[in-house]
């Protein structure tokens, strides 16, 4: 019986890591996309970029902050996890049209130009910042909480805190390097910013399916 056990936790272990590598995939996906669509209205100069990035790993964080103060109160963290995905897919499809709001507001308040800007200037850097930070916070916040519910999911005794929350970082790590890679050299030349966005969104429709099922 208690073999069985092992070998049912194993499964379920092993499961939890395809839905892992997964959700990473698509969450480098998503950056590679939007970085991409937000270079049509900030630009390509190196603090616009690195504001963008900026707003992207400070979701990240707040939704692990989050996430690990009530994690103790979430009795079913799996299922919570798949939620979790549903909302990071519909969340990413509402992005666009954040940042179709977001032009309007650069046009209104920094004035219209002929070429992106070139992040000169306190006061577009935290337009810049702002923006993207208010864009991005959902989906963002949702793939920063699924580490910490996947954690508690998973390891269920101290000597397992090593191994498997290493193993969870290293096999999402490796999906994000997919992730990237993919959207940079075939999905994005093939499939364009709409395309490469709807791939995520059924990447994370599947964690979710995955999850609940």
């Amino acid at each position: 019986l208690k073999e069985s056990m092992k070998y049912k936790n194993n499964i379920i272990f092993f499961g939890v890591i395809i839905c892992f590598v997964l959700s990473g995939f698509a969450a480098l996906l998503y950056q590679t996309a939007w970085m991409r669509q937000f270079s049509v209205i900030f630009g390509t100069s190196e603090l616009a970029v690195a504001t963008i990035l900026s707003a992207y790993m400070a979701g990240l964080a707040l939704g692990a902050a989050i996430a690990g103060k009530y994690i103790n109160k979430i009795t079913r963290p799996i299922l919570f996890y798949g939620i979790l995905e549903a909302a990071i897919a519909i969340s990413a499809l509402c992005v666009p049209l954040l940042m179709g709001l977001a032009s309007l507001l650069y046009i209104n308040f920094l004035g219209n130009q002929l070429s992106p800007g070139d992040a000169s200037g306190l006061g577009q850097s935290m337009f810049y910042l702002i923006v993207a930070f208010l864009v991005l916070i959902i989906p963002t916040g949702c793939m920063g909480a699924t580490l910490p519910l996947l954690i508690k999911y998973v390891v269920k005794s101290e000597d397992q805190i090593g191994s498997r929350v290493g193993m969870l970082y290293a096999m999402n790590t490796a999906g994000a390097i997919g992730g990237t890679t993919a959207a940079g050299f075939l999905l994005l030349p093939l499939l364009g910013l709409s395309g490469t966005i709807w791939v995520g969104v059924g990447i994370n429709i599947l964690v979710f399916f995955i999850s609940v099922s």
